[in-house]
């Protein structure tokens, strides 16, 4: 994992722990759909960048499979083309060296909709019956 996706992790891990840790002293009804939507950012978040770490793991121990006689390198007659595609994935990854990014980016847009949705339902069940909320 690289230093921004490990930075990023350990910010929503630390992020789900306060904001559980701060659940019970939530009474608003709309500071509640905050609440809850922050933490399914954190949560996506999170997720997104353990998704992308574990699938660069696999293409590194898949890179691990072509060395076949295990010198740590990789002989003329060990270099196919199925190894420089796996290769090129390993060495370009670009999805995972701008995997903070963009996964700050989705897990925002997905959690600011459910925001936005929260809050609408939270004001018709209001305006229905005041005293369930």
């Amino acid at each position: 994992m690289n230093y921004p996706s490990l930075f990023g992790f350990l910010i929503s891990i630390v992020a789900i722990f306060v904001l559980f840790f701060l659940r019970g002293k939530v009474k608003n009804p709309y500071v509640r759909s905050a609440w809850r939507c922050s933490l399914l950012f954190f949560s996506m978040y999170g997720l997104i960048l353990v998704l992308v770490f574990l699938r660069w793991k696999y293409y590194q121990m898949q890179l691990d499979t072509f060395d076949l006689n295990s010198n740590g390198t990789i002989d003329l007659a060990e270099y196919t083309k199925d190894y420089r595609n796996v290769r090129d994935k390993v060495l370009i990854g670009t999805t995972r060296n701008f995997a903070f990014m963009t996964g700050a980016a989705l897990s925002f847009l997905l959690a600011g909709l459910a925001f936005i949705l929260d809050l609408i339902n939270t004001r018709f069940q209001l305006k229905n019956n005041p005293l369930k909320i």
